[in-house]
């Protein structure tokens, strides 16, 4: 394919590690290898922003996860002045700047919805947000969704139409997951894990959508009391979490790990990697485990159900109680463990592959840009 006449601006609401911004680093990395010219555009409120810099990555600094009239004046300046050819928006913040910005300039948009979570605003908020995401979608040219569920989600509010939509799900680079994995002993080193005992780990962003509260109380009922707990991440919850696992009597057997980039090759400590999100829109570090053979056991929401599979044993119900039964027989049952983990690996490897997933991308903007 032709490259863009003009650079592919990738406009994020957050560099923190997460599925968002580390599918962005991807996008962009395949796009520079493949002869485009991606800016990527965000805060810099995580360690990712200086990862795209050293991926040889255009990097420029900009306050899109607040609403800020010089915001939108510094965006409407870089895309004028770099002469960018398409803004490919990712988060709420950045899809209202880069689609305002897109419309005022004659632009083309394009934006991948990453989870669609509203449900902790009020009746007023709720309805203001669909309101302006209907209003937003008439100015994108194409919404990514990230799963089939989000899509139908999405199609169901009313926040685009079908001929917009294309599903492009999370994909991994199963040879670099490979390549960069610690060694089980080594990673829970790296962990300041013991080099034996149960292990149950999670990555995510500590918001209440993850419910990383429920695999503490998980936790806290499973028999076994050398289990350790592995939290990698950060956010406005850590406080509360740190006086759950206090108030469940966890006390020192939970890790706060903090925020780890590539935080995949820490995963081989894990005897299972837990995810009891109330909603999700395709996580990429559940797949990440799956992919490294690291069993999976997850709420049995919509995105689960589409990477797991529906009749998979990984899937529990999303409450304390049916998470602590699940871990229990998992860690009780070696055998069971490793059935999961080789089904789970073989689902990751086979059906969410990067390539797919960077040449579908590729695909749209060519598609957008008429080469």
């Amino acid at each position: 394919m032709t490259p863009s006449p003009g650079p592919i601006l990738e406009l994020l609401v957050s560099t923190q590690p997460g599925g968002g911004p580390q599918h962005v680093l991807a996008v962009a990395t395949w796009l520079r290898a493949r002869r485009w010219r991606p800016i990527v555009a965000g805060p810099r409120d995580g360690a990712l922003f200086d990862r795209f810099r050293e991926s040889g990555i255009e990097t420029v600094e900009l306050a899109t996860d607040r609403l800020r009239p010089r915001t939108l004046l510094a965006l409407r300046r870089l895309v004028s002045e770099r002469g960018v050819s398409l803004i490919h928006s990712h988060g709420k913040g950045a899809g209202l700047y880069g689609r305002l910005v897109a419309r005022l300039l004659g632009v083309p948009a394009v934006h991948t919805l990453h989870g669609l979570h509203f449900e902790g605003y009020g009746a007023a908020a709720r309805a203001a947000y669909l309101a302006l995401e209907r209003r937003l979608s008439r100015w994108t040219r194409v919404i990514v969704n990230v799963s089939r569920a989000q899509e139908a989600e999405g199609l169901a509010l009313r926040l685009f139409d079908r001929r917009q939509s294309r599903v492009v799900v999370n994909g991994v680079d199963v040879a670099r997951l490979g390549a960069t994995a610690l060694e089980r002993w080594d990673a829970r080193a790296a962990l300041n894990l013991p080099p034996s005992g149960p292990v149950v780990g999670c990555a995510a962003r500590f918001d209440p959508v993850k419910r990383l509260d429920l695999l503490l109380r998980a936790a806290a009922r499973v028999t076994d009391t050398t289990l350790r707990v592995v939290l990698i991440g950060r956010g406005d919850e850590e406080r509360r979490l740190r006086a759950l696992a206090v108030s469940l009597g966890l006390g020192g057997r939970v890790v706060f790990a903090g925020e780890i980039v590539d935080a995949a090759r820490l995963f081989p400590a894990f005897d299972v990697y837990a995810a009891p999100s109330a909603k999700e829109g395709m996580p990429l570090a559940v797949l990440e485990a799956m992919a490294l053979g690291v069993p999976v056991l997850a709420s049995d929401i919509a995105a689960h159900l589409e990477l797991l599979g529906g009749a998979s044993p990984g899937l529990v119900a999303g409450t304390p109680e049916a998470f602590a039964v699940g871990l229990g027989g998992l860690l009780a049952d070696g055998e069971a463990r490793a059935t999961l983990a080789a089904e789970q690996r073989t689902r990751a490897r086979s059906e969410f592959d990067a390539r797919q997933m960077l040449t579908t991308v590729e695909a749209i903007y060519g598609e957008v840009l008429r080469l």
